[in-house]
């Protein structure tokens, strides 16, 4: 699925890196506390997979369309698509509507990914013919379904995961520090860091970020453009950091 700040576009260089400790570390299981549009789980091949996020309605989308598939979107949306009157509906009247369906239309049929900030409107390169920007997300997302079978899903805070957990691969990638996402999140930053410190302890922890603390190590890194800046997009360097006093890989 689409989402703001998704690491589908470098996943093809993260993924192996995680891939890779959890097979050679015989990991007891993979854990996202950020699972946002599942771009990097959807990778991921582990018998025990985990991912929560503090977005209520994100999470009810997934954990329905993980267990209905295909049939349960065709069951509401046969053509596939979201109508404008249906989008404006749904954003006006939440609480009248399940909340896997709020989250299925909000991220769905949303200008930019962004959840409910407008509908999608869009134009082919000819710049006539209109896209139907709602059903090219639905199909990406059923497109998805099947590599995310089995995965488990919560909804809460990264600091109310299960700190106990032991011998686990986590993939952090927070709402990057000077960005619209992180203006519009509680993410104490300081709190983050002490917070995957003590989780690197017993287990190995990745972080995607623009910049860490000087205890943790670059592991990867790669310019990319991005429109998270807020005033403009601009090129930036991502990077995949890991605590330099955690467990080695």
């Amino acid at each position: 699925m689409k989402f703001v700040g998704s690491k589908n576009r470098i996943s093809k260089y993260i993924a192996p890196i995680l891939q890779k400790c959890l097979d050679n570390n015989n990991a007891a299981g993979y854990y996202e506390p950020f699972f946002g549009g599942g771009n990097m789980m959807d990778k991921i091949v582990h018998k025990n997979r985990w991912g929560s996020d503090i977005h209520e309605e994100l999470i009810w989308m997934w954990k329905y369309l993980i267990e209905r598939g295909e049939e349960g979107v065709k069951e509401f949306f046969p053509d596939f698509t979201i109508e404008e009157d249906v989008y404006l509906d749904v954003r006006d009247n939440k609480s009248e509507y399940p909340k896997w369906f709020v989250g299925f239309v909000g991220f769905h049929a949303t200008f930019g990914s962004r959840y409910f900030e407008g509908y999608a409107r869009g134009f082919k390169a000819d710049k006539v013919t209109r896209r139907d920007i709602p059903a090219e997300s639905i199909r990406n997302t059923i497109k998805q379904l099947p590599r995310l079978k089995g995965v488990h899903l919560n909804c809460c805070s990264y600091k109310d995961c299960n700190t106990s957990m032991r011998n686990f691969v986590v993939y952090c990638d927070p709402p990057y520090f000077g960005t619209e996402l992180y203006k519009h999140n509680d993410i104490d930053v300081n709190f983050f860091w002490e917070w995957v410190r003590k989780l690197s302890k017993d287990n190995w922890v990745f972080v995607s970020e623009y910049v860490a603390p000087k205890d943790f190590s670059i592991l990867w890194q790669k310019e990319v453009k991005t429109s998270l800046k807020i005033d403009e997009p601009e090129n930036r360097v991502e990077k995949l950091f890991i605590y330099k006093n955690g467990r080695n890989i």
